[in-house]
């Protein structure tokens, strides 16, 4: 896996000064449990969500290798879970590890998203930029 330094230059955060990777940094090692499976904090990714759908579709058809070690963490997280047991700290998922890998997807697809709205208008008015329901925070912009 490339290191944090690697990642970083590759991915674009929204906002990414000095205290928010900080704060990513900390809620990552100890809010978030899944690294204590293996996992990668992608690999939680809500599934249902239809953003999240095909950003795995797209990470399938484009990098199928990706696709097939997040299945096989998936595997061993949800074997670890079911018998109460969690890996070794040794094995544990580490910070350089983490890839981030459907942050490209998901950007991609947000930018879709707010492309088709802003000049078909196919979306419903509640999930266009500027109303109530994105200010709220849930509308994803």
């Amino acid at each position: 896996m490339a290191g944090t330094s690697e990642v970083a230059k590759q991915i674009a955060w929204k906002y990414n000064s000095a205290p928010v990777q900080w704060f990513r940094r900390v809620a990552w090692s100890y809010l978030w449990g899944g690294r204590e499976y293996g996992l990668h904090f992608h690999d939680q990714a809500f599934e249902p969500a239809p953003e999240v759908t095909e950003a795995l579709r797209r990470l399938n058809l484009k990098e199928p290798w990706l696709f097939d070690e997040r299945k096989k963490r998936l595997s061993v997280a949800h074997h670890l879970a079911m018998h109460g047991e969690v890996l070794p700290k040794a094995k544990w998922t580490k910070w350089e590890d983490e890839s981030w890998y459907l942050k490209p997807y998901l950007d991609e697809i947000e930018a879709e998203k707010e492309a088709r709205a802003s000049s078909s208008g196919l979306l419903p008015s509640f999930m266009k930029h500027g109303s109530a329901y994105s200010k709220s925070g849930f509308g994803g912009h």
